[in-house]
């Protein structure tokens, strides 16, 4: 089988990316994939021994003719996936929904850009009956968590020939859509890092400048405003002036709307939190061995199946996620869930204290977090199961 790989790659700074990255080197095991990309040019070196690398343009050049029995479209919620979005629907394959919400990226290709006609299409193509409430939402109260709502999917639907999601929250999406859509649940896959690659926990923490008797809390991550941030902080905040040793580890670019600084800045923690900023991969999986606990809140979510939480949970090391959206699909045990009731500020704390103090308990949900991942989120299987679909879809 011959592929098009539509994907943004690094040095392009995107989840994305490193997943594709993650997932070619096994899925290049199963076909001959060619990879179209925007006018820029890999920075993995790998990547240009085992494959080539062509500009997406040549696809309109040949008015869609090549010799690839498939495309393949990777398709997030942000602007840099709008020259896949529009190949995908002019010439229709197998598009990975990576959130299975596109509002913010329609908005930002349409009002963002002063095409306020083509929004409002949109919106008529996918909530005809809805479209004054959803403009009252979006555009007279500029009310973001509006997007959240509005998936803005239907047309990516309408004109795929199948749909690749990472869980069945999205599949659910997708399906209440278009029932008889062909979907395919892909989980999120995980990749352990090879052995002796990375510095130790011990060597890592001490350059970070955390002590031996610190409890390091980590988020990892794009730092956005729905990660509930100023909620994690707050509680840090009332833990240490409860005498616990807490220390705090943000590691991820910092996005427009997230304030981490002034919330640091404003409850006097700046001796008690380290930002990172964005850091390349192995650095990333470096800074997994060095919390004590990590926390991954979501709220409200475009519905992603997070890489990050994936990552975290895979290092063995217990994760507080959002009891919401596809979070809620990980087994009870394999994490510590908190509901988004009105009680969560409670909740964090009261969980962040029962695994401050009982290391054992600390221990045990790592070890089944770790095997949970290592068994449902296996890279071989993930890749199998993109062919095995893309078999399906061909002969369909």
């Amino acid at each position: 089988m011959k592929i098009a790989y539509f994907s943004p790659l690094n040095p392009i700074k995107s989840g994305v990316s490193d997943y594709s990255e993650e997932l070619l080197e096994y899925l290049a095991g199963y076909a001959k994939i060619d990879l179209f990309i925007g006018d820029y040019r890999p920075t993995t070196a790998w990547l240009h021994d085992f494959f080539n690398i062509r500009n997406y343009r040549e696809i309109y050049e040949n008015h869609g003719k090549n010799d690839h029995d498939i495309h393949i479209y990777h398709i997030g919620n942000n602007d840099i996936h709008s020259y896949i979005y529009a190949l995908s629907l002019q010439y229709p394959g197998i598009v990975v929904l990576h959130e299975p919400t596109l509002h913010h990226f329609i908005f930002s290709q349409t009002v963002g850009k002063n095409r306020l006609k083509d929004y409002l299409r949109e919106l008529d193509y996918c909530y005809k009956e809805k479209r004054s409430e959803i403009v009252k939402f979006t555009l007279e109260e500029r009310d973001e968590s509006a997007w959240f709502k509005y998936s803005l999917v239907h047309r990516i639907v309408d004109s795929s020939l199948g749909i690749i999601v990472h869980s069945d929250f999205a599949r659910s999406i997708i399906k209440s859509i278009d029932p008889s859509a062909k979907v395919k649940v892909v989980r999120h896959h995980y990749t352990p890092p090879p052995p002796n690659s990375i510095r130790p926990a011990w060597k890592v923490r001490e350059i970070l400048g955390f002590g031996a008797g610190d409890f390091v809390i980590g988020s990892m991550g794009y730092m956005t405003a729905s990660k509930r941030l100023d909620l994690l902080l707050g509680v840090v905040s009332s833990l240490i002036s409860k005498g616990y040793p807490v220390k705090v580890l943000l590691v991820g670019k910092m996005l427009p709307g997230c304030e981490v600084l002034n919330w640091v800045e404003i409850l006097n923690l700046n001796n008690n939190v380290v930002i990172s900023g964005y850091v390349d991969t192995k650095t990333f999986t470096e800074y997994l061995s060095v919390p004590d606990v990590f926390v991954a809140l979501r709220d409200p979510s475009a519905g992603e199946t997070s890489g990050s939480v994936v990552k975290m949970m895979g290092s063995g090391t217990p994760v507080i996620i959002s009891d919401n959206y596809a979070f809620s699909e990980f087994p009870d045990g394999s994490c510590v869930k908190i509901p988004f009731d009105g009680a969560e500020e409670k909740r964090l704390e009261e969980a962040l204290v029962s695994l401050i103090e009982d290391p054992s308990k600390r221990q045990q949900i790592g070890k089944m977090s770790r095997e949970y991942i290592l068994s449902h989120h296996d890279i071989h299987s993930s890749a199998r199961a993109y062919m095995e679909f893309a078999v399906e879809i061909l002969k369909g």
